[in-house]
């Protein structure tokens, strides 16, 4: 049985998740980068650091810190598991930015974020409400496209 198989298995879907980031974040540090992923397991990367930096700094935090360079992968990441809610709010976040794609350099987008008015502020926590409240299930999303994906999870 693979590591992914065993992850899989568990009957809490927040123990899958937690097993199947191990097994992906083991083998980006081996590999010395998560870049070096497939592309489904950088799928999953990118799901967990958009929900990592959400849950600890909101919309701000993940487009001030380095996590704001992957705005659009996060973008496609969540297109990819079919969560089209979260979709629709991470494209309004994006469209924030005076030109699109949101830049990859970190001072560029700080630069960008200086000059936020209060109104994009405000958009950026009502769609962060918005997040919270949503009845999507990420978590059962990732999994079942883990499931359709596994092959691309082994190693």
């Amino acid at each position: 049985m693979t590591e992914i198989d065993f992850s899989l298995n568990q009957t809490k879907d927040t123990d899958i998740i937690e097993l199947v980031g191990t097994v992906i974040w083991n083998k980006a540090d081996k590999n010395k980068s998560f870049q070096n992923l497939t592309e489904s397991e950088k799928t999953f990367v990118f799901i967990d650091i958009f929900e990592s930096e959400i849950n600890n700094e909101g919309l701000y935090g993940f487009f001030f810190n380095t996590s704001g360079e992957f705005s659009h992968e996060v973008l496609k990441a969540f297109t990819a598991i079919n969560a089209n809610e979260t979709v629709n709010v991470i494209d309004k976040a994006l469209r924030i930015f005076p030109e699109l794609p949101v830049p990859k350099d970190i001072i560029s987008r700080r630069q960008f974020m200086e000059k936020l008015q209060i109104k994009d502020l405000e958009l950026w926590s009502n769609l962060e409400l918005d997040l919270v409240n949503s009845k999507e299930d990420i978590v059962g999303l990732t999994i079942d496209y883990i499931k359709l994906h596994k092959t691309d999870f082994e190693y």
